[in-house]
């Protein structure tokens, strides 16, 4: 799926963004916030998740405890390894998709062949990982997109409910961020983070009415040409400000930010929602 119809009767979508652990910390504590003061992001018509925004966009869509989603997840069996983030794979990764001259699918395409090469890990263990914040396999009967990115074509893949892919494997994917994990092999085709097109991927909800789009990674990745389009869609953003930036820190897998960026966010998320109101109702 390269492009994104116009959803058709859809008043209100939700957008997440790719983050990290540490930004998807800071989405559950906005998330939370905001319906504690009586304003429910899931009640959303259309969810388009992305990277650590696609984990939260599956928690809501299946009412799993936001809470849950700030615990160490493990397997049944043991304590799945710590994330290692090497910044030099990374920036690898980012220097080919930043190759000039090039087209974004075929800088997309070469970034995710590199990062097979990276030997990264068993994608199973990612899927295990990334599958434990759900808690379960069955996906949600919402209208939810979580986005991935084809290693074959460089082109997106937005996953649903009664395609090819289990819900922890379309989760896995998403946030199969090349240079840090490996990529995810789903039906014969291995797949990565849906970000490295977009960090939001906004246009899979173009032509709602109204868009709520929470975006982690505002002040590091500029929007895709892909998000300036939305239809004519009423569109309100919530981004980290300066403080929640420093509690992030560097690394966006960082265990000692987790606390401090969920809180940031549980305090933003607080400082929203009078202006969210009005936006967000029925």
């Amino acid at each position: 799926m390269s492009a994104a119809m116009p959803p058709k009767g859809i008043r209100r979508a939700l957008v997440l963004g790719g983050g990290g652990a540490v930004g998807l910390s800071w989405m559950a504590g906005v998330v939370i916030a905001l319906r504690a003061a009586g304003i429910d992001p899931a009640a959303a018509d259309r969810i388009v998740g992305t990277s650590a925004g696609a984990v939260v966009g599956a928690a809501l869509a299946a009412d799993v405890d936001l809470n849950l989603l700030l615990r160490r997840p493990s397997t049944e069996t043991a304590e799945l390894e710590p994330i290692e983030f090497d910044p030099n794979s990374f920036g690898e990764i980012l220097g080919l998709l930043g190759t000039p001259g090039l087209d974004p699918a075929e800088a997309r395409r070469r970034a995710g062949a590199r990062a097979l090469e990276m030997n990264l890990g068993d994608p199973a263990t990612h899927i295990a990982r990334i599958g434990a914040f759900v808690g379960h396999s069955d996906w949600p009967q919402r209208d939810l997109l979580i986005t991935a990115i084809s290693v074959d074509t460089g082109e997106l893949q937005a996953w649903t409910p009664g395609g090819k892919a289990t819900l922890p494997e379309a989760l896995a994917s998403s946030t199969s961020v090349p240079g840090v994990f490996p990529p995810i092999p789903i039906d014969g085709v291995h797949y990565f983070d849906g970000g490295m097109r977009s960090p939001i991927n906004a246009d899979l909800a173009a032509g709602a009415e109204r868009m709520l789009v929470i975006e982690p990674l505002a002040h590091l990745f500029p929007h895709a040409p892909s998000d300036r389009d939305l239809g004519g869609a009423a569109t309100t953003f919530i981004v980290p400000d300066v403080d929640a930036i420093a509690a992030f820190g560097p690394n966006l897998f960082s265990a000692d930010a987790l606390v401090p960026a969920y809180e940031a966010g549980v305090r933003q998320g607080g400082e929203a929602a009078p202006g969210l109101r009005d936006f967000w109702r029925a």
